[in-house]
């Protein structure tokens, strides 16, 4: 019961499910945007943990995903004159959670039973919670016009390529423009 227990949990962390929340003003008229820039002095920058700040080729893989989904939605990159600004945050949180397990159970143990709370053992399992917020400013305002945060639960120590992020970045921007 525990292996079971334990591999349920391990898919349920593993999997692609990104969850996405965005908010927007509604009294913009997104369709006036054409280019993009970012936020800082139009240098592209993620603040999030140090361990992915220095991993320079994270970096990348996020700033090519970004200007690669809004390239496929009509928008052009121009440094010069941007209409709307990007910035990107990282969040990565460590959590942990208990599960409890029968020990001792022969094939007779029965769900929705009450059972003595020294037939349980409790593990602790650690992983990360990880959040990407893309936030949208008006270029001529600094005016915050449209946010997405994403979260996904990841295992320890993940192994994060470009189409992950390729596919977090996808999922974050999706409902970029609003309709």
């Amino acid at each position: 019961m525990t292996k079971i227990l334990t591999a349920v949990f391990v898919i349920l962390l593993s999997s692609c499910a990104v969850k996405v929340n965005t908010f927007y003003d509604k009294q913009v008229a997104f369709d006036q945007y054409q280019t993009f820039c970012w936020f800082t002095g139009c240098q592209f920058t993620i603040e999030g943990p140090d361990y992915l700040k220095k991993d320079s080729a994270a970096v990348e893989a996020f700033k090519q995903a970004i200007v690669q989904e809004l390239n496929g939605k009509g928008y052009r990159y121009d440094d010069n004159q941007p209409d709307f600004l990007l910035y990107v945050q990282i969040v990565v949180e460590e959590q942990q959670t208990l599960i409890a397990s029968p020990v001792n159970v022969d094939d007779t143990y029965e769900w929705g039973r009450t059972y003595p709370q020294e037939d349980f053992v409790e593990d602790t399992y650690v992983y990360l919670k990880g959040s990407m917020i893309i936030d949208i400013a008006d270029a001529a305002s600094g005016r915050m016009v449209w946010r997405s945060d994403a979260v996904r639960y990841l295992t320890l120590n993940p192994e994060i390529d470009s189409k992950i992020i390729a596919g977090g970045v996808k999922r974050a921007l999706q409902k970029f423009p609003p309709r």
